[in-house]
């Protein structure tokens, strides 16, 4: 299975469309991660649209009398705390590597991209959901 999406992922980096895209837009870089980009937005709503049924299992009706705006914004920060602490304690081997320690301007990591990368995810996630509540459809 694991080879599996391996192939399917290198399939969508290989995309001759995402590949101009990513040219088109001054981000070549961006090529082999762009797949993870959007699936690191995705799970940041499936984390929000989860985190009800799991606050209903732990504070029972305390959660359960919260009106469904209430219930929306919980979800927001149960997505925004799980992303500050798994983007912290990720980030801290960054400070560390070399290559970007002796070019601090165009040094480039690949796992350093990893976390930018989830980082631009969620990013992503909650710019769709500010957009989504500015015109009220999520309520």
């Amino acid at each position: 299975m694991l080879s599996t999406l391996a192939t399917n992922y290198q399939l969508l980096v290989e995309l001759p469309a995402a590949q101009k895209f990513c040219a088109l837009i001054g981000l070549p870089r961006l090529v082999p991660y762009w797949p993870a980009l959007l699936a690191f937005a995705g799970l940041f709503q499936l984390l929000r649209l989860s985190s009800n049924t799991l606050s209903s299992l732990v504070f029972g009706e305390k959660f359960d009398s919260l009106t469904a705006r209430q219930k929306y914004d919980w979800g927001v920060r149960v997505v925004s705390q799980v992303h500050a602490i798994v983007v912290v304690l990720l980030a801290i081997p960054i400070f560390f590597k070399q290559e970007l320690i002796d070019d601090k301007l165009f040094g480039f990591d690949s796992y350093a991209a990893w976390v930018y990368t989830l980082v631009c995810g969620y990013s992503i996630n909650n710019a769709t959901k500010a957009w989504l509540a500015y015109w009220d459809y999520t309520y």
